[in-house]
């Protein structure tokens, strides 16, 4: 667990502020204050919580954004194969950045993962380009 500067302790009426507070790995309580041991361990269990909350969100969000971004970087090289444009040969991956090591994958740039879904958009490109081509 953690040692915290300060932490807020609500008791329904007042606020308190403890400091240098904390719970040790070990289950004791760092309380050099000398502040009551029952509002120490809850004061400092509800700022893990909160503290646990605010990392899990975060991460959650980063992940929003990871496959956004992929997605874009997706659509993007899809756009490019679409237009004769080369990808590749590379040594790391044009769309997530990590290294290639098959062969086919290196000429590509693109590595397995992301091929499936790569042809899946240009697939549905040339579907939609048939489907207004097409006379109604």
């Amino acid at each position: 667990m953690t040692v915290y500067r300060w932490v807020y302790y609500w008791d329904g009426e007042k606020q308190d502020r403890l400091r240098d507070v904390g719970i040790l790995p070990d289950g004791t309580l760092h309380n050099p204050h000398g502040y009551a041991d029952n509002i120490v361990r809850t004061a400092v269990l509800e700022a893990d919580a909160r503290c646990h909350k605010r990392r899990s969100d975060a991460a959650k969000k980063a992940a929003k954004t990871r496959a956004r971004r992929q997605e874009k970087k997706t659509h993007a090289v899809a756009q490019r194969i679409i237009a004769n444009d080369k990808t590749g040969p590379r040594s790391h991956r044009v769309i997530c950045g990590k290294g290639l090591g098959d062969p086919l994958s290196i000429e590509r740039g693109i590595g397995s993962e992301c091929c499936q879904a790569v042809l899946n958009i240009i697939e549905r490109a040339k579907g939609q380009a048939a489907d207004a081509a097409a006379p109604h």
